[in-house]
């Protein structure tokens, strides 16, 4: 670790912005190369405490300004006017040190339909293979096994950083839970890790096997390297800005970045490359600071323009979430048992003697399916009909992503492709609880690919002030958002009434299976958050298409021997 004034003085090749999941793990990498010098500016600290390490404190760090950027949406005019919060990760590690360590695949179907968007390169086997070289996999315990773990090994790396196995822990919940989709016909998936997400599975998760703590690109990565000379991070510490020279009419050079700390701004120069690494939310701010972004906006905010690049900050998408919650009958060890002081406390004592129990696991459960799992089929005909109806509006037909929507509305009709994720949580609170000895459990169901496109934008000169954050939450095409989370909420109702699991649950809380489609939309708008996972503010497209970024993932400017990239899911 290295001062402010310290850092601005060294020599770099390669300056990362972001000490974060990607940007941490690319610098410690680049690293290994003898002849290059990598200088990571982080505005985050390194916090190494129970709070990130233990798997069942998972969200006790979210808000907390010491880790969390405790950044939030415009009021949402679809959603009850609501401002929703976005956590993401203001600590050495970024949001890797905050998330709920599922180390999951995509769909190999989805990242093959990439290409049709005119990126090429980025496919299954492309994007699979890296995963696997990142990735340190230990078999499931017995225990696993018997709760649906992926157990096969040629779908996992075994000598990469990342260290994933299965949880050791299981709630009571799962096993009725995995029953319960299987009589309504979603299959057990064994290995979602090949590539075919659909059904219900159990998640590898990037855990230490040993240890029973969090891996994350701190511990995997950085601290492999941070003896090196080739690696220096700046924590605490806000980049502004990335600072060009032009050495011709059409021209830029990369050649230093701006940063603050402790009320002073420091510039440190770079030889070769500056990388982007700050995610969704914050990628766009500071390309549109270093001027590059649409002019109308630059200008408004009295900012140099340097490219005339409209696409930046432009496409955000996120997955929203909907929650719906259910009392237990019976006995049941549930996460609500840890809102007891003494039960925490021992649970706690239990994790730091022997590393097992309720705190060394977190949910463990998904579920992936296609529409025409949880939408009836005079229903998915409707609903397609109105759809295509809106996607013929001129405004859709010129629109920059009219390809994009092209392969998303192919995909509604694929069931090898999910429109919807559901997740099991073993806790629930609600305010008309009288009974201190109530269990429950959460269902909160995520679109998958939600037709709500908003943006992410700078809103002044300052990297002090966050950016502009609008999901632009259910206003879609065709209303169509609204109406599969709709279908969502009311196949939910049929998993809490269903099988083993409604054998258990004692009453549906909130919303009510009696209540009209009226109030069950009322409910929605009421209820509707971010997923967390926010995407494609520097999208990797043609320019045509509003992208940001080329397939090298360098953003789309004629640039000399020094260059400006942007990785991690901005592009995505």
């Amino acid at each position: 670790m290295a001062s402010a004034a310290d850092f601005s003085q060294q020599d770099f090749d390669y300056i990362i912005i972001g000490g974060g999941t990607t940007g941490l793990a690319l610098a410690s990498i680049l690293s290994t190369n003898a002849n290059v010098r990598v200088g990571v500016i982080e505005a985050g600290l390194r916090k190494d405490d129970e709070m990130i390490l233990v798997p069942g404190m998972i969200g006790k760090a979210v808000g907390n300004p010491e880790y969390d950027w405790n950044f939030v949406t415009k009021p949402q005019p679809f959603a009850q006017n609501r401002e929703m919060p976005i956590p993401r990760g203001k600590i050495l590690g970024g949001s890797s040190a905050l998330n709920y360590m599922a180390y999951c695949r995509g769909s190999e179907l989805e990242h093959n339909d990439w290409e049709k968007l005119g990126i090429k390169g980025w496919n299954w086997n492309t994007i699979s293979d890296a995963i696997k070289s990142a990735e340190a996999w230990s078999p499931p315990t017995r225990h696993a096994k018997a709760h649906n773990a992926d157990n096969v090994a040629n779908n996992h790396g075994r000598y990469g950083y990342v260290k994933t196995t299965a949880y050791s822990y299981y709630y009571d919940l799962v096993l009725p839970f995995f029953e319960t989709m299987n009589k309504l016909g979603v299959v057990t998936n064994q290995s979602e890790a090949s590539g075919d997400t659909i059904g219900i599975w159990t998640y590898t998760a990037s855990i230490d096997p040993q240890t029973n703590t969090r891996c994350y690109s701190t511990n995997a990565y950085y601290d492999r390297v941070s003896n090196r000379p080739t690696i220096v991070v700046l924590t605490g510490a806000q980049a502004s800005k990335v600072v060009f020279r032009r050495t011709s009419s059409s021209d830029l050079q990369a050649t230093a970045v701006e940063y603050h700390k402790g009320g002073r701004t420091y510039k440190v120069p770079v030889r070769r490359e500056v990388i982007i690494s700050t995610g969704a939310l914050q990628t766009p701010q500071l390309l549109e600071l270093s001027g590059i972004g649409n002019p109308d906006l630059l200008r408004r905010l009295n900012i140099p323009v340097k490219i005339d690049l409209p696409g930046v900050g432009e496409n955000f998408q996120d997955h929203p979430r909907v929650s719906m919650g259910a009392e237990l009958k019976g006995s049941h060890e549930t996460a609500d048992d840890l809102n007891s002081e003494t039960f925490a406390r021992q649970r706690l004592e239990q994790y730091r003697l022997s590393r097992t129990g309720m705190l060394s696991s977190t949910l463990s459960t998904l579920v992936f399916i296609p529409l025409s799992s949880f939408v009836p089929p005079d229903k998915v005909r409707n609903m397609l009909s109105t759809l295509d109806e809106a996607l013929k509006l001129p405004q859709i037909q010129n629109s920059p992503w009219k390809k994009w929507y092209d392969v998303q509305r192919a995909w509604l009709e694929n069931d090898g492709i999910a429109q919807l994720e559901v997740v099991f949580f073993p806790s629930y609170t609600h305010a008309g609880c009288t009974n201190e000895k109530a269990k429950h459990y959460t269902i909160s169901v995520f679109l998958q690919h939600a037709w709500s496109r908003g943006h992410v934008h700078a809103t002044s000169s300052s990297v002090l002030d966050p950016p502009e954050i609008d999901p632009e939450t259910l206003d879609s095409l065709g209303n169509i958002d609204m109406m599969m989370l709709l279908e969502a909420v009311k196949y939910t109702f049929k998993v809490m009434e269903t099988g083993a699991l409604g054998d258990l649950t004692a009453e549906i809380i909130e919303p009510k299976p009696s209540w009209s489609d009226e109030q069950l939309m009322d409910y929605i708008r009421s209820d509707v958050v971010s997923g967390f996972h926010p995407i494609g503010t520097a999208s990797m497209l043609p320019r045509s298409a509003n992208g940001v970024v080329d397939n090298d993932l360098k953003v789309k400017l004629n640039l000399g021997y020094n260059c400006l990239r942007d990785v991690l899911t901005g592009f995505l």
